[in-house]
């Protein structure tokens, strides 16, 4: 008999002869499944085909720790008046009941493309809605975890008959509901054709907002705007900022004191696009483990490009910038989520090896891995319609849903799309 140290000594001999073995070494036909993958294996692995899950656009999916989820949307009815709704699911998107309405005054909403609504979840049972009613930027609240909403609030506080659009609205870590919009109340005080950045706050859940605060003038007038906070109560903005020349550079300001006041704009890239004109394309930005990363679309150079660049030292400089979207052309509105400690980007974008670069455009998907070690883009399913303003939401237990709408004979679609990541 042998001892358990000859055992061992046998069978380490044993792994080293048949690593060193060619392809004519075989002992069994049994397949043993690996645990390792390849960097060609997908870094989700989605359902086989997207599905429409509501008739209408910019559909926003809210996820709870239970994986039942809201889906907030626009829907035009058939006087062309657009209106918002929202369904739910508890089965974990294989189905979606009967809508609810959101907007207390019919008829009153706008959402296309980048100025499209949010649905954002706050602490406990409220659940936060904002969208663009007749060129104001409005709020409404359900705090019954979702089953109605109350009579929505007007959150800018000016008295003419400015507009305010392209905005964003997010929930901080301590429960305070931030709403960022670009203002053309000061249009006689700023650069032609540009409007100010205005960000409004509400410390009671949504009761109300507190006066509205200029951040910044000379503003981009159709690039949405962008809020990310930090560790330590940071609250990060970004916008496009017009310089001298028509020059446009996205910028981050900082507030440490809740957001009653910002640092001036710092500038992401020290050059940006020379363009007499608004791209319609505003940036996304998280903070990620102790950076803060941001990713915007530029047509610098006559070329269509995603960028990425961080801050290691809380938004006070930039560096790293680099393309993310690869070889996938007309590559535009990114959309950044944190999952775990990694930033993921979604985009849409077409792919260069159909129709010669002028097939539907899709849903990619990037992983931001340390700094800016970003995967390769990787193509969504899809069903043959183009994708537009693509979003990506984290589910619980490695599950990820992605949202788009599709635009088609019979008008506008949102979709879903269900993956779980591949660990």
């Amino acid at each position: 008999m042998f001892s358990q140290k000859e055992i061992k000594i046998i069978l380490v001999c044993f792994l080293f002869l048949l690593s060193c073995a060619g392809p004519g070494l075989e002992i069994s036909e049994k397949k043993v499944p690996i645990s390792i993958t390849s960097n060609n294996d997908p870094e989700v692995i989605w359902e086989p085909k997207p599905r429409p899950v509501a008739k209408g656009n910019d559909g926003q999916l809210l996820v709870r720790t239970s994986e039942s989820m809201k889906l907030l949307y626009a829907a035009h009815n058939n006087k062309g008046k657009q209106n918002l709704f929202m369904a739910k699911t508890k089965n974990i998107g294989d189905s979606f009941s009967n809508s609810i309405s959101v907007n207390s005054e019919k008829d009153e909403v706008s959402a296309h493309g980048e100025n499209g609504p949010k649905l954002k979840q706050g602490k406990g049972r409220g659940i936060f809605a904002a969208w663009v009613g007749k060129r104001d930027i409005k709020f409404a609240r359900s705090m019954n975890f979702g089953k109605s909403f109350g009579p929505s609030l007007r959150v800018n506080d000016d008295k003419g008959k400015a507009s305010q659009s392209f905005f964003t609205m997010d929930v901080s870590p301590d429960g305070k509901i931030f709403t960022a919009w670009l203002d053309g109340r000061d249009k006689k005080s700023g650069k032609p054709g540009t409007s100010s950045f205005y960000i409004a706050r509400s410390v009671n859940q949504g009761k109300s907002f507190e006066k509205n605060i200029k951040v910044s003038g000379d503003v981009c007038p159709c690039c949405r705007a962008a809020l990310a906070f930090g560790e330590n109560g940071e609250i990060f903005a970004s916008w496009r900022h017009v310089y001298a020349d028509n020059e446009r550079i996205m910028v981050v300001a900082t507030s440490l004191d809740g957001g009653k006041t910002w640092t001036d704009p710092v500038k992401v890239t020290k050059t940006g696009w020379k363009v007499n004109g608004c791209a319609h394309s505003g940036s996304s930005m998280k903070y990620v483990d102790g950076k803060l990363f941001i990713s915007w679309y530029t047509g610098k150079d006559d070329k269509a490009a995603l960028k990425l660049s961080y801050s290691s030292d809380h938004g006070k400089s930039f560096n790293s910038v680099k393309d993310i979207h690869g070889q996938i052309l007309d590559a535009n509105h990114p959309d950044m989520v944190v999952i775990g400690k990694e930033a993921w980007v979604i985009f849409q974008g077409r792919d260069p090896n159909q129709s010669g670069g002028w097939g539907r455009e899709k849903a990619w998907l990037v992983r931001i891995k340390g700094d800016t070690n970003a995967s390769d883009p990787s193509p969504l399913p899809s069903n043959g319609g183009s994708v537009a303003y693509p979003y990506l939401v984290k589910g619980n237990g490695g599950r990820v849903y992605a949202t788009w709408t599709e635009i088609g004979e019979e008008g506008p679609k949102v979709m879903l799309c269900r993956g779980r990541i591949n660990s």
